[in-house]
């Protein structure tokens, strides 16, 4: 296991810089000494990317067995899939039922019985969950960490994602950004440093909460939202639910339209009245056409706090319900992530602005 731990952190020191990902590389060498997850078997259902690699070897040198679904329902890359069997990682079929934890995202194997339970990292796999979960959940989406991934990483990818596609003029353009949560916000930070006109619209009213200069429509005033989208040179879904613009965008003048659509979700915001063909990407969320979907610098963080709270199930006695990471471990993987990373001063700041 020690060979094979080294192996992947010399393969991802080629791509990344120590400073990038600070968190994980801190959790692999203290995991390294203490093996905390001696033996235990864990299917990890991140979506895999190059960087998901560098929350594999935490887990292993932690002493894990590793497991990522053979065939998974959200975005990857095939050939990082092609090579895990170089490091060590192993596939789990469907029906496969022996796992001791389940790191889960977007609730796709909720149905599953863990022998300690689960480790949801979004808000969307919640609801998965929520209803009659058979084993302890804790949910990395509800601790503050997660807003650097999805408020930071996720508008800073959005916009990569755009010139990777050729659209790289933002000043003086509208953008409609639907949804004001963590990944609405980070879409408005980083089109407003763009010199973009911003229309935020919500089923909430977040008017109070939006930044100076930057207007503000309820979805469900169906003729201002529509109008504003009419006139928008990008409409951005950030909703995190599933169809959530179902018989509120009107399909065939937005069909008909020049305006870009783009989802930020991992679900289907657009509903299944838009054509697939219509929105970016074919509706998968946008920056999942990256190599790194989000930076590892954004994203590495989320991914050490989803493996910490596998080590929290290992406490006995834990309710039977959604729980929130605990403090003082998010306390922990921030001071690293402020204090050896790149984006220390950004974290702080988005910890604060976006609370």
């Amino acid at each position: 296991m020690k060979e094979t731990v080294e192996k992947l952190r010399t393969h991802l020191l080629q791509h990344y810089q120590p400073e990038e990902w600070p968190t994980l590389l801190y959790q692999a060498e203290a995991w390294q000494e203490s093996k905390p997850l001696e033996g235990l078997r864990i299917l990890d259902a991140t979506p895999l990317f190059r960087n998901t690699l560098a929350k594999h070897m935490a887990l292993m040198a932690g002493g894990a067995q590793v497991y990522v679904p053979e065939k998974s329902t959200l975005p990857h890359d095939p050939a990082v899939m092609a090579g895990l069997g170089d490091f060590g990682i192993m596939t789990a079929r469907k029906g496969d039922n022996f796992f001791d934890i389940v790191l889960d995202c977007s609730g796709q194997f909720s149905r599953l019985k863990p022998k300690l339970g689960f480790c949801e990292l979004t808000r969307s796999g919640v609801k998965r969950y929520e209803h009659a979960p058979c084993r302890p959940v804790l949910v990395a989406d509800a601790g503050r960490i997660k807003r650097i991934e999805t408020t930071l990483g996720t508008g800073e990818s959005l916009f990569r994602a755009l010139d990777h596609l050729g659209y790289t003029e933002y000043a003086g353009r509208r953008m409609v950004v639907v949804g004001y949560g963590k990944v609405g916000r980070g879409i408005v930070y980083y089109a407003l440093q763009h010199g973009m006109k911003v229309t935020v619209a919500d089923t909430a009213d977040v008017s109070q909460d939006v930044p100076e200069g930057v207007n503000f429509i309820p979805v469900t005033d169906i003729e201002a939202f529509n109008a504003a989208a009419a006139r928008a040179w990008c409409v951005v879904t950030a909703t995190g639910t599933v169809g959530a613009l179902r018989h509120k965008l009107q399909a065939a003048t937005v069909a008909a339209s020049p305006v870009l659509l783009a989802n930020m979700g991992v679900e289907d915001e657009f509903g299944s009245e838009i054509p697939e063909s219509r929105v970016l990407n074919k509706k998968r969320p946008l920056n999942f056409i990256l190599e790194d979907p989000t930076s590892m610098r954004f994203v590495e963080t989320s991914m050490a706090l989803h493996n910490a709270c596998a080590l929290e199930l290992l406490t006995a006695d834990l309710p039977h319900r959604c729980m929130t990471p605990p403090p003082d471990v998010e306390d922990t993987l921030l001071a690293v992530a402020a204090s050896r990373g790149l984006i220390g001063a950004d974290i702080k700041n988005i910890l604060k602005d976006f609370s």
